[in-house]
């Protein structure tokens, strides 16, 4: 018993590294250093790279159905011309029939001398030479003949009339199926478009903090090698305040309904409303700024805090600002006016998915970015770990304090 419990342990000592292995790789692909900053930087460019490779084939396809559609309409102009002259065709065609019809009715009493053996015979033996007697029997043959060829040709007519009617109309609903078809493709392929417009504006937007993350550092570290955390420190708080003197929450955290759209989303923060454009924004806990986006068509100007709550790090944004009042690497508190509120008319111009003036005050967890052990650059990541901002009264309810 005592050597199989030896033998359990000692497996289970042996496999140890395996297990841990995943966690080891995990930490060392995070940011902690400003080459791994830079090498995040050139994963963002080789992802516009590809965005943009992305729009250019999309844009190719929407060019090709587009030529399909303009050739398929054309087409169908031409068949719709073709059907006309075709309905012209048949009313001749009919037109023809009942001449055709008189005609034979005319010839059906001639004919009738072959239907009536008595008749045929009459006829035929009324004649007073040989040669008349040939001809009459030649007259009654071919007159039988003429009959049936006249209807054999009628029955062909209006067979090809109402088959080139059926072809016509068969080609013209093609047409119409082949133009939905290539007409619910294109609104796909300009959805791509969209998609590919808002993700490339992200990356833009991501590349230009990262960027600006990177100059900051290379002020205050020694070499791109030396830890994030060793060049400089993000302050210490214990707890959060409000980032407004007064507010009150019109929109909450979570999944919503969105205005513009009509659709619902997930909803990363909460909406401050209850302030005029212009009301200071203060910083919400000690810490160093991140990152700032300006004029963003959908969020305006935006301003990304690290922060150090607790020993746990977070990174708080500020969204739909009119103005920016600090830049990547200040160092702020409680008592720091970041920005001012926006999201109203002053800023419609530039930031399209605003109603009305209001903040939009976010929190996730990690460095957004990165910045040491807890960093991450995905945007991704950085909605994923979205948390609900505590210590806010419920939604419609103003405050009139920051604590």
């Amino acid at each position: 018993m005592i050597k199989n419990i030896i033998r359990i342990v000692l497996c289970f000592i042996l496999l140890i590294p395996y297990f841990l292995e995943p966690f080891a790789v995990s930490a060392t692909s995070k940011a902690t250093t400003i080459a791994g900053l830079k090498e995040e930087l050139e994963n963002l460019k080789k992802q516009k790279e590809d965005a943009a490779n992305d729009k250019e084939q999309t844009q190719s396809e929407i060019r090709e159905k587009n030529e399909q559609i303009v050739a398929a309409r054309e087409e169908q102009n031409k068949i719709t011309e073709d059907i006309a002259a075709a309905e012209v065709e048949i009313a001749e065609s009919n037109e023809k029939i009942e001449k055709s019809k008189e005609e034979i009715s005319s010839l059906m009493k001639y004919y009738q001398l072959s239907s009536s053996e008595n008749v045929y015979l009459e006829y035929i033996t009324g004649a007073s030479t040989p040669t008349e007697f040939v001809m009459r029997i030649e007259a009654v043959s071919q007159i039988s003949d003429y009959y049936h060829r006249k209807i054999d040709e009628l029955n062909e007519l209006i067979t090809k009339n109402e088959n080139l009617k059926v072809e016509l109309a068969d080609k013209k609903v093609e047409l119409e199926e082949l133009i939905e078809k290539n007409t619910k493709l294109l609104d796909s392929l300009n959805d791509q478009i969209g998609e590919i417009n808002e993700l490339n504006e992200d990356i833009d937007s991501q590349i230009k903090n990262q960027q600006a993350l990177i100059d900051y550092y290379e002020t205050v570290c020694e070499s791109d090698t030396q830890l994030l955390t060793d060049c400089v420190s993000v302050a210490a708080s214990t707890g959060w305040l409000r980032p407004l003197v007064k507010g009150r929450i019109t929109s909450p955290w979570g999944y919503r309904g969105v205005i513009i759209s009509g659709t619902s989303s997930f909803h990363n923060a909460i909406d401050i409303g209850g302030n005029n454009e212009g009301t200071p924004v203060y910083a919400t806990a000690s810490g160093t700024v991140a990152a700032i986006t300006r004029k963003s068509s959908c969020g305006g100007n935006i301003v990304y805090i690290h922060n150090n709550v607790n020993g746990k790090a977070y990174t708080t944004q500020f969204a739909h600002l009119l103005s920016i009042k600090v830049k990547v690497g200040d160092q702020v508190d409680v008592n720091t006016v970041i920005g001012t509120v926006g999201g109203g008319p002053q800023t419609w111009s530039w930031d399209k998915c605003s109603t009305g003036k209001h903040l939009h005050y976010g929190i996730s967890t990690g460095y957004y970015l990165g910045g040491g052990p807890d960093g991450y650059s995905s945007w991704s990541k950085f909605i994923a770990n979205s948390i609900e901002p505590q210590g806010f009264p419920a939604i419609g309810v103003t405050w009139y304090a920051r604590g």
